[in-house]
């Protein structure tokens, strides 16, 4: 299974993961161990595009608000500012 559907239930449980996350969810995510197809679903497709994700219908799935993010990139320039930050870090 998917470590997506982990995350969301730890982001309900774990205020140290809730904390991190609203710091920076990139970095909260890829600590989590979220593959880059998860961090897609999780920040550029929505609450339905994670809801199909995970192939769970989204009538059942109508709970996740922890996924908004505090900024505005698009997924894919998302990810790879977190990689160049990574990359400056080394």
């Amino acid at each position: 299974m998917s470590k997506l559907l982990d995350y969301l239930n730890a982001l309900d449980t774990n205020a140290v993961l809730i904390q991190a996350h609203k710091s920076d969810p990139l970095k909260a995510a890829t600590e989590f161990g979220l593959s880059e197809k998860e961090q897609t679903a999780l920040f550029g497709e929505g609450r339905q595009g994670v809801a199909a994700f995970l192939d769970i219908p989204f009538r059942d799935f109508d709970a996740i608000d922890t996924i908004e993010t505090p900024f505005s990139l698009d997924s894919e320039t998302a990810c790879l500012k977190h990689k160049d930050e990574e990359a400056l870090a080394v």
